[in-house]
């Protein structure tokens, strides 16, 4: 049993030249990949769906205005990462998300965990340059109410500037 395998350059040279067919076949090929890496970063069928319809739509829509050397799956990969990214932004800014975020990830950030994430990684066997043994020493000097006010301070300041 023989099949014909068209390449996605030869898919995209025909799509160039408003064939149907060819926009189909990339359709088939690529959608569920796309639609996967979509719910595994979102958890919603719906808006993963959606995004990948309108990824395909913006495809057929450009058609005509692609470069010579156009990557179909680099493109279309580079366009699902940023509508994903998109849609989290936003589900971030309704009032349920924040509420979420207040309940169940705030209480996770202890003052010690966030002092762990504030310090800088020591590489064993190297000997660390004056300045910076010395700017090491200052922190350790650090009284622990200036740590945590310093941690809470940073973290109200990181998760107020994720909600904005």
């Amino acid at each position: 049993m023989s099949r014909n395998f068209t390449s996605d350059q030869q898919l995209i040279d025909s799509l160039r030249n408003n064939d149907t067919d060819a926009f189909e076949e990339l359709f088939r090929r690529h959608w569920y990949n796309l639609y996967i890496y979509s719910l595994r970063k979102l958890r919603s069928s719906d808006d993963a769906r959606q995004i990948v319809r309108d990824i395909f739509k913006d495809l057929w829509e450009k058609r005509q205005s692609w470069p010579a050397d156009f990557t179909l799956s680099s493109h279309l990969y580079a366009e699902v990462r940023q509508a994903v990214i998109k849609s989290l932004n936003s589900s971030l800014t309704t009032e349920i998300n924040s509420q979420i975020i207040a309940d169940e990830i705030l209480p996770g950030f202890s003052v010690n965990s966030l002092q762990q994430a504030k310090l800088p990684v020591m590489k064993k066997h190297v000997i660390a340059k004056p300045e910076e043994a010395a700017r090491q020493q200052t922190l350790r000097r650090k009284s622990h109410a200036e740590a945590t006010i310093a941690n809470v301070k940073w973290l109200f300041n990181a998760v107020t500037a994720r909600l904005n």
